[in-house]
């Protein structure tokens, strides 16, 4: 653990068929392109005048301390995100709405998780009441009561004053700005916003006969967060991963250098205001040893709240998320990615990646070997992978998870080799799921789960081609249920539906598993058997049409009912030189058979 804190401390510091068949193929044949292109960009705002979290620039664009940080999440996840300005109330409703897809400053409030999903918080601060120098009357919130009390519109300063009913006499405005400058003019009594707004805004518009009343007003507690609209759980999870990047390579650190350093400057003023007082009362050299123990125990205390956050963050994160040292072996992980691995802490750390219980496979079911792994991919090039896919075997869900994995190396400063990796993990089991039954529906029949007759002929084109190149036979059976029109009209279309089944069952387990049947349509039925010479699939075909004669199908409803089958066989290159001409041999052949009386097997 003293190890992983090292690595954060660092990172901290230093870094950065039927018409729908036909649609469902067309579909999964465009899936791949679709998924080459770039990802549009998410949809935000920020509000007119939130400093300095959120600020609109003179050529009217967002700025602030949210909106680099959001874009900073974003783009540290290889996407782009676009905002808009206007007052808060409106983009606030825009995103509950759905024309917004986040947004980058929302307070999180059991008010607004009815309508909003939170990223963890990015920064916890406290409101203030602000007053007019001349006076003195408020002390403690109670003391709001009968004042006019200034508040954003649709703020959680707003919903905090409302709530705790302090008084009725609330002015809401499109910005906090407008707020301050009426009580600086005496048109309201108190503005009570977030500490830090306030503090940017008296220095920004100069009004110096406004002061700070209380602080921290202790209920008004503002967990800033990045929201998304209700439910987008995959924008949520990009976010979060977002910011654990920028926290980790030391972006995060950066910008709230940048924005925030006023609450810094403010402590240093009154440090600064100490050291005068203590230098009239007490010794020069004792001022020195408190300065230097005082600005000690600072940075060993921001360094600790830093390693608290980040550690929250890590834990917390939606998706799993671990670290790997450069020599393969694993720091430590959180609790969605032992989740995930379906593990403990104990058996995760102190391996390596290639360690032989990860049982990791691509796509394509084939392992992948310790070394490939994103991770050390990462580490040996020096560069992102970004949106590998895998599957990793978890011993508690007695199956392979899948997983899009994202990997980061991490640098020290001033060498050019990662010391580490951070690796982060979502769990796309059930769009692969989702993806396998597009496939499925596309090439099988839905009744019978055979293949259907669009795969049929493009496995045939394969078959033939192949027979041609190797020069070897390749026969096909045609078949058809005898009388199957009588079935369905005495014993209704479900039990129809119960014999085709039933064919399909027994075809499946009367070849090898070389072959293949498809349905064909209706109650035709195709068999597929490669390397096969006429002789020996009359062999098959003869006994198929036996089996199929001798075992009734079992139906509840009508008991039993006997079954015979009507087989054309025809081989390639004997009888055609085309696929489709055996296809068109073989069913002549069929109903040569059917011709002659049926249940029997006829060669063109």
């Amino acid at each position: 653990m003293a190890e992983f804190f090292r690595s954060v401390k660092n990172s901290l510091h230093y870094h950065r068929m039927t018409a729908a068949q036909y649609a469902i193929v067309f579909t999964i044949w465009l899936l791949p392109l679709f998924c080459q292109a770039d990802p549009p960009p998410v949809r935000s705002a920020s509000e007119l005048d939130y400093p300095p979290f959120s600020i609109v620039r003179e050529d009217n664009s967002a700025d602030g301390f949210s909106v680099e940080l959001m874009r900073a999440a974003i783009q540290a996840m290889g996407h782009e995100v676009t905002f808009k300005v206007g007052p808060w109330a409106e983009i606030k409703q825009a995103l509950e709405a759905g024309h917004l897809e986040a947004l980058p400053l929302v307070g999180r409030t059991p008010e607004r998780e009815a309508f909003f999903d939170f990223t963890v918080p990015y920064i916890s601060l406290y409101g203030a009441v602000f007053v007019r120098d001349d006076d003195s009357s408020i002390k403690v919130p109670k003391d709001l009561g009968g004042r006019r009390v200034g508040v954003l519109q649709g703020d959680n300063a707003e919903e905090y004053i409302r709530r705790e009913g302090f008084t009725d006499r609330i002015v809401t405005t499109k910005s906090y700005k407008d707020a301050f400058i009426k009580l600086s003019a005496g048109e309201i009594d108190a503005v009570v916003a977030q500490r830090l707004v306030g503090l940017t805004l008296i220095d920004k518009l100069k009004l110096d006969n406004i002061k700070t009343a209380i602080a921290p007003l202790t209920g008004l507690k503002q967990d800033f967060c990045f929201a998304v609209t209700e439910g987008n759980k995959e924008l949520l999870a990009l976010l979060n991963e977002g910011l654990s990047v920028i926290i980790a390579n030391g972006d995060y650190e950066q910008l709230r250098e940048k924005w925030l350093g006023i609450l810094d400057r403010e402590k240093n003023h009154k440090h600064h205001t100490l050291q005068i007082i203590t230098g009239l009362t007490g010794s020069f050299a004792l001022i020195l040893v408190i300065l230097f123990f005082h600005q000690h125990w600072k940075e060993h205390r921001n360094l600790k709240i830093n390693e608290e956050k980040f550690r929250d963050l890590f834990e917390n994160m939606a998706q799993g998320a671990f670290y790997q040292r450069a020599d393969g072996f694993l720091l430590d992980i959180n609790r969605a990615g032992l989740e995930l691995f379906g593990i403990t802490r104990d058996q995760f750390l102190g391996k390596t990646s290639m360690d032989p219980q990860w049982k990791v496979i691509q796509e394509d079911g084939s392992d992948i070997p310790g070394e490939q792994h994103p991770s050390m991919l990462a580490i040996q090039t020096g560069k992102p992978v970004k949106g590998a896919i895998l599957g990793i075997f978890n011993p508690q869900r007695k199956h392979h998870v899948w997983l899009n994995v994202t990997a980061i190396p991490q640098f020290l400063p001033g060498e050019d080799s990662p010391y580490q990796a951070f690796v982060t993990m979502h769990d796309i089991s059930a769009r692969k799921q989702t993806e396998e039954i597009l496939k499925q529906q596309a090439t099988h029949d839905s009744l019978t789960g055979l293949y259907n007759r669009k795969e049929l002929e493009i496995r045939l084109l394969s078959e033939t081609e192949s027979a041609i190149r190797y020069n070897h036979k390749l026969s096909v059976f045609m078949l058809d249920i005898d009388h199957f029109k009588r079935i369905n009209d005495n014993y209704g279309h479900q039990v129809g539906d119960i014999v085709l089944k039933s064919l399909s069952s027994r075809l499946e387990h009367s070849i090898r598993s070389t072959d293949y049947a498809a349905r064909y349509g209706g109650e035709e039925f195709v068999v597929v058997l490669s390397e096969t010479s006429l002789t020996q699939a009359e062999e098959v075909a003869e006994r198929l049409c036996e089996q199929v004669a001798g075992y009734p199908v079992s139906v509840k409803e009508a008991k039993e009912i006997k079954l015979t089958i009507s087989i054309g066989i025809a081989t390639f290159p004997d009888h055609a030189e085309s696929w489709e001409e055996l296809l068109k041999a073989a069913d002549m052949a069929m109903y040569a058979a059917k011709k002659a009386g049926r249940n029997q097997v006829k060669t063109p």
